[in-house]
Order: C-alpha cells, then structure tokens, then sequence
C-alpha cells in the first residue's frame, strides 16, 4: 500500500480519539459505525487523569468544560424514604482534577475536532476480514471492500470485531453479578437535591439533575443475565425488578411511554491475555472494559487511543501493538481488581448487611466519610495514572 491507512471500528470515545491521533501522524483512518447516527444514549461520565491529559494536548479542555455538568448535593434514602446520607458531592470532587460531562457531549467534541480528516462510515460494519503480514482485507456489510494496515476494534465491550479474531465472548468477558439502566425522565420532576438516590437491598435507584439538560435515571441490580434484553422488554424487566421499591422508583418506570429509549446491560469486565492479533487490535470497552461499577472507562478509552496512535507513529510496524498493551496494562489491571472489589461491596445483599451498612455510614462523622470518598476517587486517579504516555505535546503539535 502506498500510505499508511487503518480501519477503526466504533464511532465512541476511543474510537473518535483515536481518529484524531492517528490522523495527526500522517494515517488515512475510516471509521465505520454501525449505527445510523453517532449513538445518543450513555448519559454522563467523568474525565480524569490520564485521559483528562489526553484532552488538553489535544486542544479540547475549553470545550470539554463549556460543556461540563455542575453536580451538587446528594441525598441517599431507604425504600421508606428516610435519610441514610446527605452530603455536597461537587464540593467534595472539586477537590480533584476532573470533569464530568454527557457521553453524547464529549463524543461531539472529539467528532467535531476531526475537521473532516477522517472518513467515517454511518449505518456501517465489518462483515469479514482476512490478515497476512502486510495488511487486512476487509469487507463491509455494504458491499464496500478495501485493504488496510492495520483494523482497530473499538466497539465496545460486546466488540463483534473481537469475536471475529477472538472468538466466541465466553471466557473473556466476567460478569459483575448485576445489571444496569439508564433513561430519560421528565425534567419537570422534583428532586430535593441534585442527586437523589433509593437505596435497598441488592437494588439502587438514583435521580440526576444534570443542569438545564434534564434529569435522568440510573437503575443497578443484582442478577446473572449476561445476555442483552431487547428493547421492547425493557421496561417491564425494570418493572419486574423494582416492583415493591420506593413509589417515586415504581412510579416514574411506569409512567415511561412506550417509545422511551432505555439503555440496559450487563456489568462487565473484559480479561483478554492479548490484545492484538496480527494487525488487528482492540481499543477501550472492547479489550479491557472496566464496567460502571469502576469509572474511568471514558478515561482509558482516551488514555489507550492516544498511547496506540504514538506507538503507531513511532514504528508502524506491528511490534508497536504490543507496546501499547505493555503500556496500558499494569493501569488497566489494577483498576479492574479495585472494580471487582467495589462491585462485591456496591449492593449487600442482605437486609440485615444493608442496615448495618446504612448504620454505619450515619453514624461516622461526617468529616470521616467525606474523607473516605474523596480518597477513594484519589486512589481511583491514582491508578489510571500508571499508563505510561509518550510525551505529548509533541504529537499534538
């Protein structure tokens, strides 16, 4: 081939960070997203660390602060509505470097950056790809055909380009033991502070009010179910699994019209021994999903984009795939230990360890368990800062 060109598959975090990256240092990139539009649902993230740095060497923190959301008190209740916790999460986190922002926002900085030097294929997927040593055939589901250096899996963590070089899920992915759901509710809703969660037994409900965007929903439970639920059974799984909850929980699920769109899933990590097969390599959710219950997902898709366009400038050679994993494995390992921990601790499931916990954490000091939560985001920043990033500013420039 007469220029160095890659396929990335997956129009989210990554795979637009990437784009702009490897643009940057001279690859033709197409992006293929199989979706009929950049995906709307995802509801809001934090950026921190390694990849709050990747955004300013990009020339993008004024942007990813216009559109940051400013998040108050929050208040926890029990399924009778009485006070388990109250306290000021934004003066808590202003304390840390970060930014918290709608997905749907930060994926329109970083498609709005690309300035049009990248090709990116709507309502497009791979349907098939051959490798040798030089390059990958790969042919879409539209018929379009073309051979690349190298094809990028950034599609999430039920990545489908994985499972083309892969194989089969099973084995890679390690359920959580809960599911999650997010949705949309009507903005006109009441909420006595920013934040309002119903906490209970093996099941939590909380209520945001992200500024003048809306307010929206988040659902996590308990259960096995590994695989996707349709989106016309949606709502009433919600309904089956937070029946008896708090009315303001029951209420606002029944009250969702038919053509709600709910976003539910599986809480997963992804363990994979490698990352790379060949010329094909995977990005973000797709080779190390970290899950909601951890953070820092968006910040390691950023952190692992900009890593595998530098390894990939400096040595286009396949040898530059295995750097990137060398680089981004020790952060990515010990924050999916610290996941695995918080998701054991996230939902007792006992009535008995639920009150002991609500106990607890009324009784502490406040000052104590302010303390606590702010060194754990700490330790969380912490962690993703073991990626170990190239100098930047030189690759921005």
């Amino acid at each position: 081939m007469s220029s160095k060109s890659i396929l990335i598959s997956g129009a989210g975090i990554g795979g637009l960070c990437a784009a702009w990256w490897l643009s940057r240092s001279g690859y033709a990139v197409t992006i293929v997203e199989q979706a009929a539009t950049l995906r709307e649902d995802g509801y809001m993230l934090s950026v921190s660390g390694a990849g709050l740095r990747v955004i300013e060497e990009m020339g993008l923190l004024p942007q990813l602060r216009q559109a940051g959301l400013s998040m108050g008190r929050h208040l926890y209740l029990d399924a009778r509505g009485r006070t388990i916790m109250q306290f000021n999460h934004g003066k808590l986190m202003a304390q840390l470097a970060h930014e918290t922002v709608l997905r749907t926002d930060l994926a329109d900085i970083l498609y709005q950056s690309l300035n049009d030097a990248v090709s990116l294929q709507l309502g497009a997927r791979i349907s098939s790809l051959q490798q040798d040593e030089q390059g990958v055939d790969v042919q879409l589901n539209n018929g379009h055909a073309q051979r690349f250096d190298y094809v990028i899996g950034a599609d999430g963590f039920r990545s489908a380009t994985r499972r083309m070089v892969f194989g089969p899920d099973v084995g890679f992915c390690q359920h959580l033991g809960m599911q999650a759901a997010a949705y949309w509710i009507d903005a006109n809703t009441q909420l006595e502070d920013d934040m309002v969660a119903i906490a209970e037994p093996r099941r939590m409900s909380m209520y945001y009010r992200l500024g003048d965007k809306g307010i929206t929903a988040l659902h996590i439970w308990k259960s096995d179910q590994a695989t996707p639920v349709a989106q016309d059974s949606r709502k009433d799984q919600l309904s089956a699994q937070f029946a008896g909850s708090h009315a303001r929980v029951t209420d606002a699920i029944a009250s969702l019209p038919s053509t709600c769109s709910i976003y539910m899933d599986a809480l997963m990590q992804v363990h994979l021994p490698d990352w790379s097969r060949g010329r094909v390599v995977l990005l973000g959710d797709a080779a190390h999903c970290l899950s909601l219950a951890n953070g820092q997902g968006a910040s390691m898709a950023l952190a692992g984009a900009c890593c595998l366009a530098q390894e990939l400038a400096a040595d286009s050679s396949p040898a530059a795939l295995q750097r990137y994993q060398q680089s981004m494995r020790p952060g990515v390992h010990a924050l999916q230990i610290r996941g695995r921990k918080a998701a054991s601790l996230y939902l007792p499931d006992s009535a008995w360890s639920f009150r002991m916990r609500n106990w607890i954490m009324s009784a502490m000091p406040k000052s104590m368990l302010l303390n606590y939560f702010l060194k754990s985001a700490q330790e969380e920043i912490h962690l993703a800062e073991h990626i170990q990033l190239r100098q930047l500013s030189k690759q921005a420039a």
